[in-house]
């Protein structure tokens, strides 16, 4: 009766709870009291007060101190749903407890694993967007100069002893928080022994003590390697003074989203994953690069490119640049002025808000090569090398990179030679000279000519090369690699391709073609010589690209792998002129 259990009233006919009242009474003032412990106020309509107060009291009692990793253990057990709707004072009640520990603190974790919130001080570059409060306290104090657009770098802590910033104490003067000190030994002198019963002499003798210092033999009679005292134990020495020390990770706080949630920016976070994304599918899409062989400009068009690496790396659209041989720096020639039948690589780049394209020489440099080694030296510099760039030459297929940068004269290439040579020539992919800031992407490479020094006329999509015919240009024939005005070599004969396609491609497409009206004898290509040579192509013996003998003229076109620096063809001995022709290639992008 109004809210209570009653007993039983036989006068009135009052029909008793089935429990007793006194004990009702009880239970329902303990749930009040604990739904009111918990920061409600009861009501009589709600029924989930006592589990709410329940949860509030559970949160209430969690330690400051204590790691979570769950909603549930900050007391959020319906979070994401959409029927329940939480107040600004609900959420800093839920969050009260959680650590304040502020962006930019340092604090060492005894495990190499780094916990959420948190970078290793590990002196890598890091995104402003993504870090924009760890960004904000650092700024550029710890750069070098090389982070490019947008980044930062963290300090470095990985082997170093922290020490307090002396501000004004006189103990450390001269250092600035964050600058790095190398270890140091207190200046001191040794004490020397000394014992009336041996004697004192200039001589300097073994078993003798030396009247002073300047005199004697430095040899048996000088300062010695430190010895036991019979005391302290052995003495431990090393490259380093150090203390007794325990080897942390030590991490910097890089954002706390359940305090502020300023301090992660999740729209920059939210642009960051979608640079994630675009950065995920091809690194080029659309891309068509061209020359006209009439003038020094290399066009240069993507729906999408990729440029840079790792966190640096950039995904630009709608690319529509053009690259000038005849001047110097950004659109243009990387440094030096432009070469004669040279080869170039084509380049763009970005620093986040300027894109632009780049040209850089291949050069021919000499080495020397022992086959069956993949060292390579007699490099005049390797300055401008580096590990993962690609070339090309005698001795080497298709693919090959640099393994490692041993020295200023000697490298190690991913595979080994095939021949030894003293004078091998080695055409290499540089990378361009950049401006700080700039990253870059490889989209092509092409050869200028002998005389205006133009590229030659050329068009690419994608990654596959032609050379492009055009009236008035540097290019109205497909360059021959190699012709014959009577006939064709009998025996399979190396034809050179450096001069045709760069040393990036990893495919060459051409022609064999025969002339005239007589017989044009068996005409065969191949990547290799390793099939017969001189022989018709037959079920037995098929051949790559073959022209069995007849009275016609007429072109056969071939395109494969390469295998190796050369192409071979052979065949017989014809009446006919034949030439075999280069058209392109498939590069390496």
């Amino acid at each position: 009766m109004n809210g209570k259990f009653v007993d039983e009233n036989p006068v009135t006919g009052q029909v008793g709870s089935l429990i007793s009242s006194q004990w009702g009474n009880a239970v329902t003032d303990e749930l009040l009291n604990v739904i009111r412990a918990g920061g409600k106020v009861p009501a009589e309509a709600e029924h989930d007060q006592l589990l709410a107060a329940i949860k509030a009291i559970v949160r209430d009692s969690i330690p400051p101190e204590k790691i979570r990793t769950t909603l549930a253990e900050y007391g959020i057990t319906d979070a994401y749903t959409k029927s329940v709707t939480y107040t600004k004072a609900e959420i800093e009640a839920l969050l009260k407890n959680m650590s304040a520990l502020p962006v930019g603190a340092m604090v060492p974790f005894p495990k190499g694993t780094v916990p959420p919130g948190f970078l290793e001080v590990d002196g890598s570059v890091q995104s402003a967007a993504t870090y924009p409060d760890l960004a904000a306290y650092l700024g550029t104090t710890f750069n070098t100069g090389g982070e490019g657009a947008g980044n930062f770098r963290l300090p470095e802590s990985r082997g170093e002893f922290l020490r307090g910033w002396d501000h004004g104490r006189g103990v450390d003067a001269g250092r600035s928080p964050g600058s790095w000190q190398a270890d140091a030994f207190q200046g001191h002198y040794h004490a020397s022994a000394a014992d009336t019963a041996k004697p004192y002499s200039t001589g300097g003798t073994i078993g003798d003590y030396l009247a002073h210092f300047g005199t004697g033999n430095p040899t048996t009679n000088g300062v010695r390697d430190a010895i036991n005292n019979g005391v302290d134990g052995t003495p431990r020495t090393a490259s380093e003074t150090r203390p007794r020390n325990l080897a942390v990770m030590w991490c910097i706080k890089a954002w706390n989203a359940p305090i502020n949630q300023g301090n992660i920016d999740v729209a920059a976070l939210a642009a960051e994953v979608q640079k994630l994304k675009a950065l995920s599918g091809s690194s080029y899409q659309g891309l068509y690069v061209s020359a006209s062989g009439t003038n020094a400009l290399v066009s240069v068009k993507a729906r999408s490119l990729i440029v840079g690496k790792g966190s640096a790396a950039q995904a630009l659209s709608a690319v529509d640049l053009s690259i000038n041989l005849q001047t110097t720096g950004l659109n243009g020639l990387d440094s030096g002025v432009v070469a004669a039948s040279s080869w170039y690589s084509a380049w763009v780049v970005s620093n986040g808000t300027q894109v632009a394209g780049i040209a850089a020489l291949m050069p021919a440099i000499q080495c020397t090569t022992t086959a069956g080694s993949a060292v390579i030296t007699g490099i005049a510099s390797t300055a401008a090398m580096r590990p993962g760039m690609a070339f090309g030459g005698v001795g080497f297929p298709p693919g090959a990179f640099i393994k490692a940068i041993d020295s200023s004269s000697q490298i190690t290439a991913s595979v080994p030679a095939t021949n030894t040579s003293a004078n091998t020539i080695l055409r290499f992919a540089y990378e361009p000279v950049l401006p700080v800031g700039y990253v870059a992407a490889r989209v092509s490479a092409f050869v200028t000519d002998a005389t205006t020094k133009f590229p030659l006329s050329f068009a690419q999509c994608g990654s596959r090369v032609q050379y492009r015919l055009a009236a008035s240009s540097n290019l109205t024939a497909y360059p021959r690699m190699s012709e014959r005005t009577v006939g064709v070599p009998t025996t399979w004969t190396a034809v050179g391709t450096d001069a045709f396609i760069p040393p990036t491609a990893s495919s060459i497409a051409g022609f064999a073609t025969s002339i005239g009206t007589s017989n044009s004898a068996n005409i065969s290509v191949a990547p290799s010589n390793l099939t017969p040579s001189g022989a018709v192509a037959s079920y037995a013996n098929p051949m790559p690209m073959s022209i069995t003998a007849n009275t016609l003229s007429g072109s056969f076109q071939f395109d494969f792998l390469l295998e190796g620096f050369n192409i071979y063809w052979c065949g017989g001995a014809g009446t006919n002129s034949n030439v075999l022709a280069c058209q392109g290639w498939e590069d390496s992008l």
